[in-house]
Formats: structure tokens, sequence, C-alpha cells
């Protein structure tokens, strides 16, 4: 369980995140939904131990989150880049850092964008260079994967793509929490189990699918109602 308690965060006077408070129970898709600058990243970066909280805390299975906790956390930010010069070398170094790795998982999905591993990295297209990151993230055996705007930037078929392998992981391993973060509600409707509505710095709602279903046409039509009870004026 990943536990948010009371967490603010500071940015000088600018107020990123203020009282958040989430129990995230282990299994299923999450998608933390809010619009660009809402503090979608500074929550999954308060829970990778890459941000301090400015007041709160904030647990991974108990455990009081530090940076070390990326060895219980398979992380892919919102930065789009493979950092080393080629495809090899970012596989080598990430299965060499981390020894969770399931090889066979992370060279399925790179195998199948039939690309040589020896090219250039920064030769790649934005969506191959996301798959081939989506690849090195889930390829670790956690119990927890963080997907920070996966789809953002992403052209039609290459987002279909992404979509398609996020299906299929989440297929195969069912009991692993896979928490992703976007604007694009509609084309992540389908994944997802639970959605989180954060609106700058708050959290306006938190439940299942199936319940918001239930009342709701779609989630778009959900999220835009918690706009509204929260007094958000467009």
């Amino acid at each position: 369980m990943i536990q948010i308690k009371g967490l603010y965060q500071k940015f000088g006077t600018k107020v990123a995140l203020e009282d958040v408070n989430l129990d995230i129970t282990k299994g299923g898709i999450i998608g933390l939904i809010g619009p660009n600058g809402s503090g979608k990243s500074t929550i999954i970066r308060s829970i990778m131990g890459i941000l301090k909280p400015s007041m709160g805390q904030v647990f991974v299975d108990e455990e009081l989150v530090d940076r070390t906790i990326s060895r219980k956390i398979a992380y892919m930010s919102d930065i789009n880049e493979l950092y080393l010069p080629t495809v090899q070398d970012n596989i080598d170094y990430l299965t060499n850092l981390y020894k969770d790795y399931n090889l066979e998982v992370t060279m399925d999905i790179i195998n199948s964008l039939h690309i040589d591993l020896k090219m250039n990295a920064k030769g790649l297209s934005k969506g191959q260079t996301t798959i081939i990151r989506f690849a090195l993230t889930v390829g670790r055996n956690v119990d927890y994967i963080i997907l920070d705007e996966p789809l953002s930037g992403l052209d039609p078929v290459f987002r279909e793509s992404f979509i398609k392998r996020l299906t299929d992981y989440r297929k195969n391993n069912p009991n692993v929490t896979v928490i992703i973060t976007s604007h694009m509600l509609k084309e992540i409707q389908d994944l997802l189990d639970e959605v989180i509505a954060i609106y700058f710095a708050k959290i306006l709602a938190y439940d299942k699918k199936t319940n918001i279903l239930k009342n709701n046409k779609d989630l778009e039509s959900w999220f835009k109602e918690q706009y509204v009870k929260a007094g958000i004026n467009f």
C-alpha cells in the first residue's frame, strides 16, 4: 500500500500540493488525472522520494519514503529521453543497476520495435523512445509501477501501441499496482480500475471506476462534475 498523509509541497511561495491524503491499495491501474501543472508529477516525485515533503509523510508498505524506495518502485519519468549513447547501453546500464529484472519481458517489448540495438538513442522517434522506456520500466519485478505522463507528445499510432502494451502487461501482472498520470482522460479510460482527480494542488476525488460509471456516462463528465463541486469556474 502507498499511503500519503497530510502532504504539502511548497516551492518558495508557490503551494504545489495542499494537504494530500491518499491510500492506494495494491493491484490494478490507478489514473492520477488532472490538467498540466495541477500537481500530478509533484505527487509522483514525492512518492519516489525525489522531493522531500514540506510537510506530511509518504509510506510504501509502511516504510517511510526516501530515495532508496526505488528498489520497490519502477518509475518512468515524464522526461522522454534515453541518456546513454545506444539502445543497448541503456539496457545494459539499467539491468546492471537493478538486479530484479526479467530481461525476457523487457526484450520482448523492445525487439517488437525491430530496431538495431546499437543505433544511437538520439536517432529514435519519440514513440520508439517511449516504448523502450516503458519496456525498461515494466521489466523489473516489483510491486509498483509509476508511469508519469507516458502519452504526452505521442502521435495516435504510438499512443495506441503504448495502451495495448500496457493492457497486455496488466493482464499478465494483475497484482502489480500501476499508477499512470495523464491529462488525456478519454485515451486511458478503458485501462483504469481507479481514478484520482487532482486540480491545482488539491485532490478533488478518488473512487473506483465501476462506482463512477454507475452515475456518469464516462470519466470525463465525472471529472467535470468534481470541478463544479469544488467551485471551479471555466
